[in-house]
This record gives structure tokens, sequence and C-alpha cells, in this order.
């Protein structure tokens, strides 16, 4: 039966998406049976794993979760018939329905979940969903209670989730067991307690309460109160390391945060008019108890297995006291239009939640409290039960005045309450029979005196009331409602009007500096541009300014034509060879090019400064030249004669800058050349003239360069021909389909371009072409990426090209003929 576990919670989300139906209406009467079922016949330490959901969930049932199933279960079922029967047929009841729906499936899942996921899940959908329930009836109160109740759940739900990713990360487990849990740090634990704390009540963070359940109807605030503030419980029941490690400081902690909580929502309660924000304080003062045993379990860990079973029961008890009470708000003005019997019998019903609730002998309250006492004698405050004796005075004072609002409260003559009234007289005698059924004499007994003393007190102050009212009723009549619910937001009103009013007042001061402002840049605006149009004009066209304007649109465009200018490309392998004067050669060869016919922008020093950082002081040597300190070139090479080194020095420069600057043309005038290649050697003994190279077109090249040299040159087109006159490129690769492409082959002077200009089309039907040639360009898709590069500067280096990627009219001249060579393969 451990499939019971996981359609316990599954079954109401099922049925939340047939809930806005009106005529299933009565489908959250049947909701909660499943889980009902689960907590009856699923056997004790079944577990159910399910690695595929989400991150891994586990479903199980222990003793403790088997007592919160159990109570949870029921009051949902109740509280279901309640809101099925007698919402029917009004406005909104479906919302209300899959919303109700929605907050038990997220409830039932957080129980039967063991993981950290399962329980945050079911945490966050029984909140966001309880959200909707509090604020159903759109009134003005309700709306500020959902927005109150919105914020400190959000704050809650972010401080959980820091806590269990901290904790799943310290625990290396999202399944912690509670030797796992003792290597938890402080900052898990403190966001253990404030992210649950927001749901318990725990003072200063209760405000929610008080305000959000008078405004959500009736069997919501049932299971608000009941049910949803106890899971705060079980998850520090199940989050901290209770029994396995002392934590005593935090356990002082908590248990003085428990203690304040206890006592500060006692008085609160007793000035309330309204019979729901009674039950809410008196909610909020028995969870600060329970934070006190938990606290004191902390501090002790022997105290562990004894404190987790008497919160547990402790727990049941309330949740289904507590939400009896607060159907019994409905029951009671129902009943007011009855017959006096059944008048009597919710009275009397009434009378007995309440008096357990206090704890009174013969209930189950006192059976409860039983279970707590051996936890409250181990404690090593003497004084605990002097706090613990003041809790039990002031819960039952609070019943005595809820008691004495309920009796007084209005007919209510709606019909409905027939079937709500079977379930929760039910849960009524279910609590009493389990209290003799459970109980022995001792814990019956429990509280003999105190309990019935505070009710003397309490009675008593009713009928002197009664009795005299022009005595009393001065006297305590200021003190209703004085403090309204949500007690310290409503202390805060005063300081909140101030800060609304300083913001006014800004906002006042704001608009007033803003129109002075907006007045200067007006008048501003209208000094500046306020003269005739012609008068503008005139100033415009003065030489100075039009001057300017095109002086640095001039300086604008040379520094774009300047940054644009490609660099030239050299080789290590032929740098690393080549001697210190050739580069000079190099040098003096590339600056003296006309500034058209040059693609290398940069200045001739620093040419020479990057071929020679790529020469090392070895290589250098190798070469047989040397550079002297006074910048000229020595033969250092032993039986060279000074003729025959430069002879070689020569061939060696024309080679280089012919493989180097494969686009200068050749001047028609020799001295121009002749002076390109003018260099002086100084040897270590003589000094010569300097010699003069012969022209660089007339150099004869080593056999490799000579062989790339004609490769190219017999697939190229002539450029000077087609600039004279100027004719089109028509680019039409072989074996592709398609118009040729024209492309534009010369420059406004008539001199043949070396790039094509590239667009688009061009890409895609070059990269056509590559794979057309077994090369492999990427996806032709018009775009120069990096595929279709690569495949450029393979087609370049399989034909004898300067493989660098460049898109020249070489490369086209290539693809065109369709005598490029086909990719290399290597054996």
């Amino acid at each position: 039966m451990t499939w019971l576990l996981l359609v316990s919670w599954v079954w109401p989300l099922l049925l939340a998406t047939l809930a806005p139906a009106a005529r299933l209406w009565w489908l959250p009467a049947l909701a909660a049976l499943p889980a009902l079922l689960a907590t009856l016949l699923v056997p004790m330490h079944a577990t159910l794993e399910l690695p595929w959901l989400f991150l891994g969930t586990t479903l199980a049932m222990n003793e403790l979760t088997q007592i919160y199933l159990g109570f949870t279960s029921l009051l949902w079922l109740v509280a279901a018939i309640y809101a099925a029967f007698v919402h029917r047929g009004e406005a909104h009841a479906g919302r209300f329905n899959l919303l109700f729906l929605l907050a038990m499936a997220g409830n039932l899942w957080l129980i039967v979940g063991q993981d950290l996921f399962s329980f945050y899940a079911g945490f966050a959908i029984m909140g966001i969903a309880s959200y909707g329930l509090v604020i159903h009836d759109g009134q003005l109160a309700s709306l500020r209670a959902g927005k109150v109740y919105l914020v400190m759940t959000l704050l809650g739900e972010v401080c959980l989730f820091a806590a269990l990713v901290l904790l799943a990360n310290q625990t290396g487990t999202t399944l912690p067991s509670a030797e796992d849990l003792t290597s938890i740090d402080g900052l898990t634990i403190a966001l253990l307690l404030l992210g649950l704390g927001v749901k318990a009540g725990m003072v200063p963070m209760h405000v929610w309460l008080p305000l959000a359940h008078p405004a959500a109807p009736i069997p919501a605030s049932a299971v608000l109160s009941g049910v949803m503030i106890k899971t705060a419980m079980l998850g520090w029941m199940r989050f901290l390391p209770l029994g396995a490690l002392a934590l005593p400081d935090w356990g002082s902690l908590l248990s003085a945060i428990g203690i304040l909580t206890l006592l500060f929502a006692l008085p609160l309660g007793l000035i309330q008019s309204d019979p729901k924000v009674v039950l809410a304080y008196s909610s909020i003062s028995k969870m600060g108890l329970l934070m006190l045993i938990l606290g004191l379990a902390l501090i002790e860990p022997a105290l562990a297995p004894m404190a987790v079973a008497g919160i547990a029961f402790y727990a049941a008890n309330h949740a289904l006291v507590k939400g009896g009470l607060f159907l019994s708000v409905g029951m009671r003005k129902h009943a007011a239009t009855r017959p006096p019997m059944v008048q009597s019998l919710v009275l009397g019903a009434v009378i007995f939640l309440a008096l357990a609730l206090a704890g009174a002998p013969f209930t189950s309250g006192a059976l409860a409290k039983y279970e707590l006492k051996p936890i409250l004698n181990a404690a090593d405050w003497t004084w605990i039960g002097m706090v613990v004796a003041i809790s039990t005075v002031g819960t039952t004072l609070l019943m005595v005045r809820f008691v004495w609002i309920t009796a007084r409260t209005e007919s209510h003559p709606e019909p409905g309450y027939r079937w709500p009234g079977v379930a929760w007289g039910a849960m009524v005698g279910l609590l009493l029979m389990l209290t003799f059924a459970l109980g022995t004499p001792s814990a019956w007994l429990t509280d003999l005196l105190i309990v019935p003393l505070a009710l003397a007190l309490g009675l008593l102050v009713l009928a002197a009331v009664r009795l005299r009212p022009q005595v009393l009723a001065p006297l305590l009549e200021p003190l209703i409602d004085r403090v309204p619910p949500g007690d310290i937001l409503a202390l805060l009103t005063p300081l909140q009007r101030r800060v609304e009013h300083w913001q006014q007042q800004l906002g006042k001061r704001w608009q007033t500096q803003r129109a002075e402002l907006q007045q200067r840049a007006v008048d501003l605006f209208e000094q500046i541009f306020a003269a005739p149009g012609r008068d503008t004009e005139r100033g415009l066209r003065q030489w100075p300014v039009a001057g300017s304007v095109w002086v640095g649109f001039g300086t604008l465009l040379l520094l774009f034509v300047l940054a644009g200018l490609p660099p030239v490309e050299l080789d290590k392998a032929d740098i690393a060879t080549t001697p210190a004067s050739t580069i000079d050669l190099v040098v003096e060869a590339t600056t003296s090019l006309p500034s058209e016919s040059r693609s290398d922008a940069r200045r001739p020093d620093q040419i020479k400064s990057d071929i020679e950082s790529e020469i090392g002081p070895d290589e250098r040597t190798t070469a047989g030249i040397d550079r002297q300190p006074n910048g000229s070139a020595s033969i250092i090479a032993s039986g060279e004669s000074d003729s025959e080194a430069t002879n070689e020095l020569d061939e060696t420069a024309q080679a280089v800058a012919q493989a180097r600057l494969p686009n200068v043309q050749s001047t028609s005038e020799p001295s121009a050349g002749k002076a390109a290649f003018e260099v002086g050697f100084k040897p270590d003994s003589v000094t010569e003239p300097a010699r003069q190279a012969e022209p660089l077109a007339e150099q004869p090249l080593d056999a490799g360069e000579a062989s790339s040299m004609s490769s190219a040159e017999s697939i190229e087109s002539d450029p000077a021909s087609d600039c004279d006159p100027p004719t089109p490129y028509r680019f039409a690769p072989a074996g592709i389909m398609g118009a040729a492409l024209e492309l534009r082959r010369c420059d406004a002077d008539a001199q043949p371009l070396i790039y094509p200009e590239i667009d688009a089309a061009l890409v895609r039907r070059l990269q056509q072409a590559l794979a057309e040639n077994g090369y492999e360009p990427g996806p032709v898709d018009g775009i120069i990426g990096p595929r279709t590069l690569a495949a450029v500067r393979a087609l370049q280096r399989d034909n004898g090209l300067t493989a660098d990627g460049a898109i020249r009219f070489e490369v086209l001249d290539l693809l065109q003929s369709g005598s490029a060579a086909g990719p290399a393969t290597s054996e």
C-alpha cells in the first residue's frame, strides 16, 4: 500500500484541475480521503523511492509522519466538507475550491516527502495558494491582510530555500539523517529558524496571523491555524540535529523567543472583539510553547525523543481543537436560527473545545499537556513552571473571552450547514473518545487546580460585568480593540504616516523645482535659437566655421583610410635566414614605392624593427652579416671577399623583396629603382663606396619562388589590360549554376584592384566554388566564417599562393578557370 503515499498528495492536485467546474462543487470533500487511508493502511517504515520525480523524491511513513498525516488529513477532510457545502453556488466558489485543493496538496506533500526538495516544494505550493484564500472575498481589509501575508511568506520561503540549499551542500545529501545534520553551521540554523519562524508565528514575524485569519473564509482559517502553522515544527524536527548534537546557544535563543511569543500574544488576544482574531492570538501563544519545548531539546539531546513525541501529540490535539473552534464560528452563526436543542448542542461542543484548548482536566488538552511535563520538569530552569502556569491561565481566559463572544453571535440564516455540522460533530466526538481511549487517570487530572481557578476567575469577571456594568464596563470597554490586529504594524502606523507626510512634502518641492528648471531651459533655448534663420545660415557660411568643419571631416576620413590599410605579412622562416643588410634593402624597397602601390601603412623604422625582432643574433651570424654600432653592416664570415659578399647580398635582397612585395610594379625609371636599393657596407678594415643594386624586376628568383610566381601568373588575367579601358570582372566558376557576378576590377584611376568588393553574393558563390573543387567551406550562407577562411588558405597553399586566407582576384581566377589544384591528401 505504499503507493498511497504518492496518491495522498497527487489526488488533490488532480482534483484541482476539475474544481472550477460549478457542477463539481463536491470534489473538495473527496480530496483528503487517500491521505487518511494512507495513515491507516501504509505500514510503518514503508518507503517509496521516485528517482524520476524532480531531483529524486523519497516518500516514507514513520512515527512522526503518521501522526502529522493523520491529524492533517482529518482536519482537511472536515474543512473541505464545510467549504464544499457552505460555499456552494457562491461567486468565485470554483476559484476557492481550486486554491483550497492546491494548498491541501502542498501540505500533504511536505508531510509524506522526506527529502529536502519535497518539503520545500510542498511548503511553497501551500504558502502561495493560501494567499488566494486570504484575499478570496476581495474586500479592502482582506487585500491588506493578503499583502502582509504574501510579503512575510515570500521572505520566509527565501530564507528556507537558502537554508535547505546550504544544508544539502554541507551534508552532501537531500535526505539527511540526524548524524548528517551535525555538520550544519550556524548560518544554516539561523536561516531555518527564520524561514520556518514566519509560518510558526514567531514574534515579531507573527503579524500576518491576526490579519489573515479574520480575512480568510472560515474553512481556510481552520486549516491555516490548525495544520499549516504546524509544518514549521515538522521542519525544525526534521532538519535540526535533535538528539545528535547539543546546541545550547541556539536552544536557549529558541526557548527565549518561545517564551516571548507565548507571553506576548495572550494579553493582545484578550482585548480583541473578533472571535477569529482571538483564536489567532491563541495559536501564536501555543506555538510559542512548542518553541520553548523544542529549544529545551536542542540544549539537552537526551530530551529529544520525548520532545519530538510530546510536540507531535500536542500539535495533533491543538490542530483538531483549533480547527474545530474556527469551524464553530460558522456553526454557531447557523445554529442561532435553529431550534433551542440544536443551539444548546452546538454551544456545548464549543465549550468542550475551548476547555480542551485550555488543557482542562478530562479533556484531550490535559493529555497533550501531560506529554510535555517530563520535558519541562527535566529543564534546569526552575522558573519555567511559572511561565507554563501563566500560559495556562492566559489561555483559559482567552477561551472564556471566545465563548462569550461566540454566544452573542448574530444569526446566520443561510442554508447548507447540515453535512458540515455532521462532519464537525464527528470530529468533536472523536476528540472526546480519544480522551478516554488514550488517557490515564494521572493524565486526565493534569492541571487540576490551575485551569479551574483560571476558569473561575474568568467567569467571575463576566458575572461582574453582567451584574454591575456601570462599574466595570467603563474600565474594560476602552481596552477592547485598543490594539488592532497586526499589533506591531498598527504601532508603526504613526511612523508610516510621518514618512508619507515627508514624501508628500518632498514631492511638492520637487514639482516646484522641476517647473523652475523647465522655465530656465526654455529661456536658454530661446536665447540661443530665437535669432532669425538667415543669421544662423550666414554664420555657418563664414570661412572660419566652414573651414574648421571641412578640416575636421578630412582628418577623420584620413584616419579611417590609414587605419584600414592591411599590414605586410612576413614569413618567419624567410626572415630567420635574411641578413641584416637585406632587411635594409627590403625596407628601402618598400618605402620607395608610390603610396598607391604599397599595402603596408607602417613607417620604415617600424618595418625594420619588426623584421629584426624576428631574427636572433645567432641567425644574423649564420647569414654572415653583423650590425655595427654605427648602423652599417660588416662581413664576418672568413674566406669571403668584399665583392662576393656584396653580390650575395644583392641577390638575396632582390629575391626577398620580390617574394615579400608581389604587387610591386616595375618602374620605368631605372634611377628610381637604383636609388631604392642603395646601401653602404663598411667592412672592419676597408670602407668602399655603396653598391647600387639592379632594378628589382630584373633580378633572378630562386627555384621555389620562381615556380610560385609562374604558377600564379599562368592563371591570372592581365589586370592592366582589364583597366585599359576598364571592364568589369565576371566571376562564373566552372560547374556552378547561376548568372555571372560582375565585379569592379579597376579603381577610379584605372589601376587594377587586388581585392574585390566583398558582399554576401560573392561569398556564397565563392563557397560553392570551393566546395565544387573539393574543399570544405562550411555552410553556404554568404558569411565568411572560420571554415571558409580555412578553405581559402588551403586553396592558396595547394596552388603555390600566399596562404593568408585573403580573398583576392587571384583566388577568383583559380576557381573560375577550373585549373585549381585539389586539396592535398596525406598518405
